[in-house]
């Protein structure tokens, strides 16, 4: 009798994991851009000795976790700027008083851009949520001074029209990052459209419909993208917050960063 128990609850247990995995690889087609090519080394990929990110708020850098962590380890150098402190976010669980979530949410980035190997992240300190009240020359001047500074290969930021989350200040900062790029290539951030399609909001589904074709894909480490919102303590629960699913069930299925090349859109 106990062999037939235990024989039962093995039985049980495996075919609970078949459903698991299937579930898994199911839903990762689900969320997966259909026939796009991965690349597998950075430096050999993108060509580039320094790369510029160009963001609009702390946490935005998590969106490239795997990119960042992939040219460090290829000894590529990396900065990011970031336009805002975060000041005016909501706090995924609250942990400071509104009044200073700015120098929390600061804190925030540059802990986690140690963390990734990051060699000088800059922070404007432009409004959070304001950041289109400044003007595109201005924001692309502003830009084109660090590209001065750090002189990079290739900018990398959020692409004018969808933003990744239509969020005005991510378009303003992928505008700003396109004017300012001159002839420097310049890489879109992308979402999943697949996955944006099928579980997104109204706003995710804008993103789709907005979004070039990716050019190239990199598989993700979820445990970067996990690692990212425990650092980010004010915002650790954001995802669940926001869509409903842990974190870790997230990026069990959104396993891929995308990004598409601005030439290849004709944009510039």
């Amino acid at each position: 009798m106990t062999r037939l128990v235990l024989n039962t609850v093995s039985s049980v247990l495996a075919a609970l994991l078949m459903l698991t995995l299937a579930a898994l690889v199911i839903g990762r087609m689900m969320f997966a851009e259909p026939g796009v090519a991965e690349i597998r080394s950075v430096r050999t990929a993108l060509e580039a000795d320094r790369i510029l990110f160009v963001f609009a708020h702390p946490d935005d850098e998590i969106l490239v976790t795997e990119l960042i962590s992939r040219a460090v380890e290829e000894g590529i150098e990396v900065t990011t700027l970031t336009a805002t402190r975060g000041e005016a976010g909501t706090q995924y669980p609250p942990v400071v008083d509104q009044a200073w979530l700015g120098v929390v949410r600061e804190a925030e980035l540059r802990r986690h851009g140690f963390a990734l190997g990051v060699a000088r992240q800059i922070v404007l300190g432009l409004p959070d949520g304001g950041v289109p009240d400044t003007s595109d020359a201005e924001l692309s001047g502003m830009v084109s001074a660090v590209i001065g500074e750090v002189q990079p290969d290739l900018i990398v930021g959020f692409h004018p029209a969808s933003g990744i989350s239509m969020h005005p200040d991510h378009r303003a900062m992928g505008r700003a990052a396109e004017l300012a790029a001159g002839e420097i290539p310049l890489l879109y951030v992308l979402g999943p459209r697949p996955g944006f399609r099928r579980f997104g909001g109204e706003a995710q589904h804008q993103v789709a419909d907005l979004q070039p074709e990716p050019s190239f894909a990199i598989d993700a480490d979820p445990r970067l993208k996990l690692r990212a919102w425990n650092i980010h303590q004010s915002q650790t629960r954001y995802i669940q917050g926001t869509t409903g699913l842990p974190a870790w069930v997230l990026y069990s299925l959104w396993r891929q960063e995308y990004y598409a090349w601005a030439e290849d859109q004709g944009t510039r």
